[in-house]
């Protein structure tokens, strides 16, 4: 009959050890740990900024030409073919880029130039260019459209607004750009034009009529 009383001694035991172990896990838990944290500061502003909606405004930026605005990517059909939609990787946004050459044809006696090129993604481009070293200088104005000539490196051809062509030039990187011609011209040395920080919409010509490049 004693030896009937052990369980009852031994489920007690379990008992005390089972209610230690449930208080020692309530301790480890800190305050609030069941509580959902606030969202983060950089959450909070992409919330705001998109809306309730969800969607994002379109980013812009005003250069008074070239269609500057972001666009939903098109999903290609029959009336617009996969590849009419392939972009140019270093014009995704517009770019102004700047640099100096010397007078081409090279041996002739005309002065260098410092030319400001601003490239917009739906193809259109404007240039600025002012003669350096005289007296008084001329500042020319001209713009037209970039077409894709070539994908490694990627190039382009400038065209002007009457399809005379302007310059060729190569994407060294998406910021460098190298002078291949300009007027037809080949210089014998590397010139370049480097991506500026400010885009510089040359807006000295926009009473001229916006182009259309992109059919």
């Amino acid at each position: 009959m004693p030896a009937l009383k052990k369980p009852t001694f031994r489920f007690g035991l379990l008992a005390v050890i089972s209610a230690v172990a449930l208080a020692g896990c309530a301790k480890q838990q800190s305050p609030g740990y069941y509580e959902t944290g606030p969202e983060s500061t950089l959450s909070d502003a992409q919330s705001q900024a998109q809306g309730r909606n969800g969607q994002r405004a379109p980013s812009q930026l005003q250069l008074g030409f070239g269609d500057t605005a972001e666009k939903p990517t098109a999903q290609p059909t029959e009336s617009a073919p996969r590849a009419a939609a392939v972009s140019i990787r270093p014009l995704l946004e517009p770019k102004t880029f700047l640099g100096t050459t010397p007078c081409l044809p090279e041996g002739q006696d005309c002065p260098a130039t410092r030319i400001t090129l601003t490239m917009a993604p739906d193809g259109e481009w404007r240039a600025r260019t002012v003669q350096l070293g005289t007296t008084n200088p001329v500042t020319t104005f001209e713009q037209g459209c970039w077409v894709v000539v070539g994908t490694a490196p990627w190039r382009v051809l400038l065209e002007t607004d009457t399809k005379a062509t302007k310059a060729r030039l190569t994407f060294q990187t998406d910021n460098i750009l190298r002078i291949d011609a300009i007027n037809d011209h080949r210089p014998t040395l590397d010139y370049h034009l480097t991506r500026q920080a400010e885009v510089d919409g040359i807006t000295e010509m926009n009473a001229r009529p916006k182009l259309n490049c992109r059919p």
